[in-house]
């Protein structure tokens, strides 16, 4: 037990104080009864000197030296302990909820009731402009917009709008407001500018198919309603039939393609027993050989082409990619004018390069040309024939055989279309 105890001091005291009266030794005992009420203190002072101490780092360990203290100080080191504890399970927390919000590509705005801000993540920056020195004022007064005061509007029922961004050009973004409860709101920012342009890229393609389809459609009725009549001839009647050919061949043409590329869209690469060894060269001068019926007067054709350059492809759709840009090069081209087309070893490669003396593309117009049915309107282009599907099905053709078409044109300076093959290891193959 510890002298510093209530008890057992008043104990000690007891004692000696009935010793003193009982022997008659009344001074001696005041005396040590004294004695003991001071080292009492003292040792009361000491553990108090220690607590204090303690007191100043209690994240330390206590020491049993504290005396009567040594439980209070334990009691509250275990308290601090597990404060810090819960402290630091809540900075995690708060640490992870941060870097998630940030890692988030859509920009998020928290706002009181009086649309204040009181916190953004990273992607607000870019997005709409502000940073972390904008908590605190009005977000309207940063994010000037008719179509955001309306939707920041509490008596208004709109809780989504699209605006342009007013931190990043050519961006648009929508805006959603979430409201949590009476005193807190939530603005959340996407861009969507290239989900609009799908959207637009959708329309117009169903746009332009519902055209290329109504264009020999039409032709069709208008024959078959002329082959109806009874008063036809039997050689006007074969003459109308054989007219019937070329729109219902175009017809077939657009079905064929429109479902290559919906077969191409579905299976990002070829399966293995679909490939097969090929020779460019030999390819290639098949191609052009089938596309010399288009070829006009005048108009010549130059090979260079690097013989037992082999390639691992699907052959068919290989032939597909070669000769939809020979016969675009063949129909833009104009009389009188040369195509060259190349196939050769480029390090490690197998590349295709083929250059025409066309009309050119302008530059705004080069990276939707294998977009379905885009083509370059100008100077009656769209009479040159084509289904509008050709660059399509080059573009995934080339995709699934881990390539892609680099296109180089200039108006009035011709075009140039190449691309890259991994070449076949000659040791995996004899020929």
């Amino acid at each position: 037990m510890r002298l510093t105890s209530p008890i057992v001091l008043l104990s000690a005291i007891a004692v000696l104080l009935f010793a003193g009266w009982f022997f008659g030794i009344w001074n001696w005992m005041a005396a040590a009864a004294v004695a003991v009420l001071a080292v009492a203190y003292l040792v009361a002072h000491l553990e108090s000197s220690r607590f204090q101490t303690w007191g100043r780092r209690p994240l330390q360990e206590p020491t049993r030296t504290m005396g009567t203290l040594f439980p209070s100080a334990k009691e509250m080191h275990a308290t601090i302990q597990r404060s810090r504890d819960r402290n630091r399970r809540l900075a995690d927390l708060a640490r992870k909820y941060r870097d998630t919000s940030n890692s988030i590509p859509d920009a998020w705005i928290v706002l009181n009731q009086d649309m204040v801000i009181e916190a953004v993540n990273h992607a607000a920056t870019p997005l709409l402009g502000l940073t972390q020195s904008d908590v605190g004022s009005v977000i309207t007064t940063l994010v000037r917009h008719p179509e955001v005061k309306r939707l920041l509007s509490l008596d208004d029922d709109l809780n989504i709008v699209e605006i342009p961004s007013p931190g990043a050009d050519e961006t648009q973004l929508e805006l959603r407001l979430i409201r949590i409860d009476s005193g807190q709101n939530m603005l959340i920012a996407r861009d969507v500018t290239e989900l609009n342009r799908l959207l637009s890229m959708r329309q117009d393609f169903v746009a332009n198919v519902s055209h290329e389809l109504r264009s020999p459609l039409t032709v069709l009725i208008g024959y078959i309603e002329s082959a109806s009549a009874d008063s036809l001839d039997l050689e006007t009647l074969m003459d109308i039939v054989r007219r019937l050919d070329a729109p219902a061949q175009r017809l077939k043409s657009l079905v064929d393609d429109l479902l290559l590329l919906t077969r191409l869209e579905s299976s990002p690469e070829p399966e293995e027993e679909d490939l097969a060894v090929i020779d460019g060269a030999n390819l290639i001068t098949g191609v052009v050989g089938e596309a010399e019926t288009l070829k006009k007067k005048n108009h010549t054709i130059r090979l260079e082409l690097q013989e037992n350059l082999l390639v691992h492809a699907v052959g068919n759709e290989l032939h597909s990619v070669f000769m939809n840009l020979v016969t675009n090069a063949i129909r833009y081209s104009p009389n009188g004018g040369s195509i060259h087309i190349r196939w050769y070893r480029d390090a490690n490669l197998a590349r295709f390069e083929l250059s025409d003396e066309g009309v050119g593309i302008a530059a705004e117009h080069i990276p939707r040309l294998t977009e379905r049915f885009y083509r370059v309107d100008a100077n009656g282009l769209r009479a040159k024939g084509g289904t509008g599907l050709g660059l399509a099905i080059v573009k995934h053709v080339l995709r699934r055989h881990r390539s892609q078409l680099d296109i180089e044109s200039r108006p009035g300076r011709g075009s140039k279309f190449s691309f890259n093959l991994e070449i076949l290891n000659e040791r995996e193959v004899t020929i």
